[in-house]
């Protein structure tokens, strides 16, 4: 196996492609289609398009706090990595 640095380098570490959903994420997935699809049959089609336009923007906001998240917690693992290999206080 290649080292992951070299992994992340070659584009080949894909979090999209890769995500394998939990029996709690599919659950909730199946909810939120199942009331969408009883929501989009009362609603009118000027609604649907208000609707849709909130659904990208709030996608897009899930897309950026996603990011931040991510950046943190990478930057926090990486923190706690270097604290246990090299802190002069670590015995």
């Amino acid at each position: 196996m290649k080292p992951i640095i070299e992994q992340l380098f070659n584009g080949e570490i894909d979090s999209f492609k890769n995500f394998i959903g939990t029996d709690e994420y599919n659950k909730c997935s199946s909810e939120v289609i199942k009331e969408e699809n009883e929501f989009l049959k009362q609603i009118s089609q000027e609604q649907r398009q208000i609707y849709d336009k909130l659904l990208d923007i709030k996608s897009q906001r899930s897309v950026v706090g996603n990011k931040i998240h991510f950046v943190y917690g990478f930057k926090t693992g990486f923190k706690l990595a270097y604290e246990l290999l090299y802190d002069e206080d670590n015995n």
